[in-house]
């Protein structure tokens, strides 16, 4: 028995590297996506995003915000104006991503305590770089501002601390935890690595199950082990090398990730099986999970919460492993979460790899059924 194992082990391997299908899907791809999906988003944040600038005051506390604009890592004065056309011309050229307005009598009216309002346009369509650009000249001018209110008040005589408790009594210090630099890498990069190992597996089942004759028990329990064996290395490699290599903040303990991995894994092999079962032909498979794929992103509640989604929607996305997983292994590795807190999640994936191990079965059975 053990040794009709073992050569079933040998024949699922043969198999997979026998493919070449198979082979580029859970070797080559799962390693070609981990590996360069992360390099655009290396860089954590945006920087010197180029704006464009148009004075209407030409005053010395103007040219003061307009520096201190263009001194902020995020944005980078890059063009400037003479007017409202010209500046919308260079946006929509794309040769600048914001326009930033300075008034006539800007300096006039801050000396005088009144307000001094800054005009400021930025693609709403773009929420990061509208977000950048909004962050970069609020905070220019709450800075200048303050500045100029506490000059007033030590003017008229008011201690120098006193002003600036007067200016500012409540001072904000944000602590980003668990992503120490606000960056998008660390943000996404984590939960797309799940997802990579899910649909490269899926994929990699896809192909050599897809339209063929369902093997004995043994060689299907070989399969499934050899397939959970193989991508619990790989989920070493991108869970665990890749953020180091990457610097993405990683704390987790690595017992505990694979208390989440090896159920995720079990579960995904059964839902690889009972899709194939479904889907008779290796290219209904692969366009089915190419279509599943941006779909299972969302929800997984990384880009918005899942509170937030309708319920009947995120109910039904529970039967894809990824979609507890994700948050689980996010909770595991960037957060430090202990075993009880993704229990649920195991349990979870323990219930779908019974569930599509049993509509694999009742697939098998149905086809095997003949006909009345």
């Amino acid at each position: 028995m053990i040794a009709a194992f073992f050569r079933e082990i040998v024949a699922a391997l043969n198999a997979i590297w026998a493919d070449k299908g198979a082979r580029s899907t859970m070797l080559g791809a799962t390693l070609f996506f981990s590996v360069f999906f992360p390099q655009p988003y290396l860089s954590e944040v945006v920087r010197d995003m180029p704006v464009a600038v148009i004075d209407q005051d030409g005053s010395t506390l103007s040219r003061e915000v307009i520096r201190r604009i263009d001194a902020a890592d995020a944005v980078a004065v890059a063009r400037y104006a003479a007017d409202m056309p010209s500046a919308r011309a260079l946006f929509l050229k794309r040769e600048v991503h914001g326009i930033v307005v300075v008034p006539p009598k800007f300096e006039q009216d801050l000396l005088a305590g009144r307000a001094a309002p800054l005009a400021t346009f930025s693609d709403g369509g773009y929420f990061l770089l509208n977000s950048v650009m909004s962050s970069a000249l609020s905070n220019a001018a709450r800075s200048l501002g303050a500045e100029v209110q506490v000059g007033r008040l030590t003017a008229s005589g008011v201690d120098m601390t006193q002003a600036m408790a007067i200016v500012e009594p409540l001072r904000v210090t944000a602590v980003p935890l668990f992503n120490p630099t606000g960056g998008y890498a660390s943000f996404v990069l984590p939960a797309v690595f799940v997802l990579i190992l899910q649909q490269t597996l899926l994929m990699g089942i896809g192909n050599l199950k897809a339209g063929r004759r369902p093997a004995g028990p043994l060689s299907t329990l070989a399969d499934t082990v050899v397939y959970v064996g193989l991508y619990a290395l790989w989920a070493g490699v991108v869970l665990v090398l890749l953020p180091w290599v990457y610097r993405l903040p990683r704390i987790g303990d690595i017992a505990v990730m694979y208390a989440v991995v090896v159920p995720f894994l079990f579960a995904v092999t059964a839902m690889g099986f009972a899709v194939a079962r479904l889907i008779p032909t290796r290219e209904g498979v692969i366009f089915f999970l190419v279509v599943l794929g941006m779909p299972l992103f969302f929800l997984s509640g990384v880009s918005w919460p899942t509170e937030a989604m309708p319920e009947l929607l995120h109910v039904l996305s529970l039967a894809i492993p990824s979609t507890t997983a994700v948050p689980a292994l996010v909770r595991v590795n960037q957060m430090g979460a202990d075993i009880q807190s993704v229990e649920t999640t195991i349990l979870v994936q323990i219930g779908l790899c019974l569930a599509y191990s049993a509509l694999a079965l009742l697939v098998d059975w149905v086809k095997a059924k003949p006909a009345a």
